[in-house]
């Protein structure tokens, strides 16, 4: 009992020196501090729930007309923009940030949109509607809304998660047109649709109470080491899922429980050994190869080259058309198949699943607002503007919600486009309309020329963009030689 009372005082002690740590202090003060500017309460010996309270009642004793009016009118945030747009000093830089981050778009798009188990021009809607949306409610104009391969992932997951198994047996080497030739197909895909706006649905009303009910500050609990050690693992796991792509196998059924990934990479090599189409292996090799030496030549002299190369469209006409006069897919490799012209009609999420998807959506939520958030502060202090937390919370829940009504699924903010939209020249948030423009034109016109677009090439686009995340590896060193304690968390 003494060794036990003396470890529990050794336990006690060094709890004590972790909390009175400058470091502690600093992160507990910035927690004080955000709570105070969101509820302007420094009143001595008052706690928070009551300081909230405070808040809240003051604010419904001065509602009126006028108020409310002026409270809406600054939830748009558009509006001041507009009034103060200076159109010979932003308009030639906003239109060329946003044709060139809706370049972008339309290849990472449909990449992510097959990540995400759905066909491909559902990740050109995510990558449509709630752009628009952002730049009407949003505060940073550097931020590239859409889609992102982590939070594709997880809708991906949660998708497969409820799903009922019977209709979970699609041939991952077949072509979307193929999926969608009988009825039994159909159906799949057309409740893996409804699984998916429910849940951008259910994550736009999470970020939305979270708005309401002012709680910006929360986002600081979400500590960098947590969201870097989060993202690269989801980054091994989005890495794999293309790897049946680009070597043209059939993605493994039931592997799932402890040590998945081990398991699948065993279940990979066995079919690799088998059924490898090396006609596809070549595509893919090649496209990551050529891709990855583009991005960096653009890295390299992008102080010397004003507009970025875009190198992921290239990708994707040159594998087209190549495509279409070879007759690959004769040859056993898959390619996207028959993409929807046009947009979608409004219809209503079917909420049939809403008890599986409240778990996955509340974890969606925080990470897109966590990793959005952290951005949108990163380029706010590079340029010196302000960004309210409580204002994008509610920016990105209405970019979930509306959409969700058009066929998509949740999404976040992009580090590599929101890198190119800054590096474009861009200064407002109108990007997000000029792209939406030219991204409206291709999904109304052009995307049936994309149907002899190999997997590869997307798969391809996939893996080379997950290369920053990647690289968060090195935190790990970094993080050990701060705190093991975080070095563990941002790993677990």
């Amino acid at each position: 009992m003494a060794d036990i009372s003396s470890d529990q005082e050794v336990d006690l002690n060094r709890e004590h020196q972790r909390l009175s740590s400058p470091e502690e202090s600093s992160r507990r003060n910035r927690r004080l501090h955000s709570f105070v500017d969101t509820y302007g309460c420094n009143t001595p010996n008052l706690s928070r729930v009551e300081c909230a309270k405070r808040y809240f009642k003051n604010q419904c004793a001065t509602l009126t007309f006028l108020s409310c009016l002026n409270s809406f009118l600054d939830k748009i945030p558009i509006l001041r923009c507009l009034k103060e747009y200076k159109i010979r000093k932003y308009l030639f830089g906003d239109i060329i940030a946003g044709i060139t981050v809706a370049i972008m778009h339309i290849p990472q798009g449909m990449a992510y949109g097959v990540l995400t188990t759905l066909p491909p021009v559902h990740g050109l809607y995510v990558s449509f509607y709630p752009v628009i949306i952002y730049m009407i409610f949003g505060t940073c104009p550097h931020l590239s809304i859409g889609t992102f391969a982590v939070i594709s992932l997880m809708t991906a997951q949660a998708i497969e998660s409820v799903i009922q198994p019977a209709m979970n047996m699609i041939d991952g080497n077949q072509t979307m047109s193929s999926i969608s030739s009988s009825g039994s197909d159909l159906l799949v895909i057309n409740e893996r649709i409804s699984i998916a706006t429910t849940l951008a649905f259910l994550v736009g009303l999470v970020q939305l109470i979270l708005s309401f009910l002012r709680l910006g500050f929360l986002t600081v609990y979400l500590t960098e080491p947590f969201i870097s050690g989060f993202t690269t693992g989801a980054a091994l796991h989005v890495f794999t899922s293309q790897i049946p792509y680009i070597f043209g196998l059939k993605t493994p059924q039931g592997v799932s429980g402890p040590f998945k990934l081990p398991k699948l990479y065993v279940k990979l090599i066995g079919i690799l050994v088998r059924d490898i189409n090396w006609i596809s292996t070549a595509i893919g090799i090649c496209s990551i190869i050529v891709l990855y030496l583009a991005k960096y030549l653009n890295e390299r002299f992008k102080s010397k080259i004003r507009i970025v190369l875009p190198c992921e469209l290239i990708l994707v006409i040159i594998g087209t058309v190549v495509s279409h006069f070879t007759k690959l897919s004769t040859h056993g490799v898959s390619i996207v198949g028959e993409i929807k012209r046009g947009l979608p009609l409004p219809t209503i999420p079917t909420f049939n699943h809403v008890n599986e998807l409240i778990t996955p959506a509340i974890t969606i939520a925080a990470v897109s607002l966590s990793i959005s958030i952290s951005m949108a502060k990163m380029f706010s202090r590079k340029h010196d503007y302000k960004v309210s937390a409580n204002q994008e919370l509610l920016a990105y829940g209405i970019s979930n919600i509306v959409p969700s009504f058009f066929q998509c699924y949740p999404n976040a903010g992009s580090l590599s486009r929101s890198v190119v939209q800054e590096g474009s020249g861009g200064k407002t948030v109108l990007i997000g309309g000029f792209s939406s423009i030219v991204l409206g034109s291709v999904i109304m016109a052009l995307t049936p020329l994309f149907r002899p677009l190999p997997m590869a090439c997307l798969a391809a686009i996939i893996i080379v963009n997950l290369k920053g995340l990647f690289f968060q590896v090195k935190d790990f060193v970094f993080y050990i030689q701060i705190s093991l304690l975080e070095c563990v968390s941002s790993k677990r």
